[in-house]
């Protein structure tokens, strides 16, 4: 999604500050805890401040408006410790699950992955798919289905009772039989927010690291694909482009279907979520309308490629 993020400046009060001077206190030493706070651009999820001990740079995250009800810290912690030795992700000083921070370091000459760079998107889908084929397990199950009507609960009733909303909610739910033996059979953990700002190349590293894993869970692998694909808000042909970093040897349109579906529901997922973050005042442009577009489209393209009417 290019529209992904409201460039809002991040105000903390006196309280937060406390807060966080103190864990960096509890973490780096008392002289630490002087270190000048320098806000980062407001993410989606969480808010981040930047700052330097002993002329090394890290990043302190914790949790933005309404995210205590959207994420499982204690999931995420067992993500990262399943994975902290892997040498596929940041590298983290600190993870709390309450409160919620987590302090990682902060990378010199990086950058995120352009998705518009076909060469830096193949490498994310070559460093996705094996990770994918390492087949790790043991953290929980990731439903989109389960997600969704999680999502619904939080949101008022009149924004999902409309008839063009339930319209589109019904060729959603419709999707399930066709997904539910991938999202019961030969399941891996994935990251689920697997979209290009979290893919991070690195001077001197060949594969990019995969980054914040707060919504990872056990899954189909190819949800990963089309959670990369809504995000950056491609077309059907610049999701076929990516599909062939993923699937170098070929892909089939079931596959395709597979894809496809994952985008559809996904849409729906992130345009409630965003819904959900907008009653505490975070608006982020035309990024749901953009993903309400997915949960609309995506249906018919499914039934199309499956042969169904």
């Amino acid at each position: 999604m290019v529209e992904k993020k409201e460039n809002i400046s991040i105000r903390i009060d006196g309280e937060e500050e406390w807060f966080i001077r103190q864990m960096i206190q509890r973490h780096f030493g008392k002289a630490a805890a002087g270190s000048r706070l320098l806000p980062l651009k407001e993410g989606m999820t969480n808010d981040s401040f930047l700052f330097t001990v002993h002329g090394e740079k890290y990043i302190f995250r914790y949790n933005g408006h309404g995210t205590e009800r959207l994420i499982d810290r204690e999931n995420e912690k067992r993500v990262y410790d399943l994975i902290r030795f892997l040498g596929i992700t940041e590298h983290v000083v600190a993870l709390s699950v309450k409160p919620g921070y987590k302090i990682s370091r902060y990378y010199e000459h990086s950058h995120v992955c352009d998705p518009q760079n076909q060469n830096e998107v193949d490498c994310c889908m070559s460093a996705l798919r094996s990770f994918h084929e390492r087949g790790l397990t043991g953290v929980k199950v990731f439903d989109p289905f389960d997600t969704l009507l999680f999502y619904e609960r939080l949101l008022p009733e009149d924004d999902i009772a409309n008839s063009a909303y339930q319209e589109v909610r019904e060729n959603i739910l419709s999707l399930r039989d066709f997904l539910m033996p991938f999202l019961t059979e030969n399941l891996t953990l994935c990251h689920i927010d697997s979209v290009f700002d979290n893919f991070l190349f690195v001077e001197g590293r060949e594969c990019p690291y995969l980054i914040d894993w707060e919504y990872a869970g056990v899954s189909d692998p190819l949800i990963d694909i089309a959670m990369f694909a809504i995000y950056a808000n491609y077309s059907e042909p610049e999701t076929n482009r990516l599909l062939a970093g993923y699937f170098p040897e070929g892909y089939s349109d079931r596959i395709r279907a597979r894809i496809y579906a994952y985008m559809a529901v996904g849409g729906l997922i992130w345009r409630n979520w965003c819904i959900y973050k907008s009653l505490f005042g975070v608006t982020f442009g035309e990024y749901a309308d953009n993903q309400f577009r997915f949960a609309k489209d995506y249906p018919q393209k499914v039934r199309a490629l499956l042969g169904d009417s």
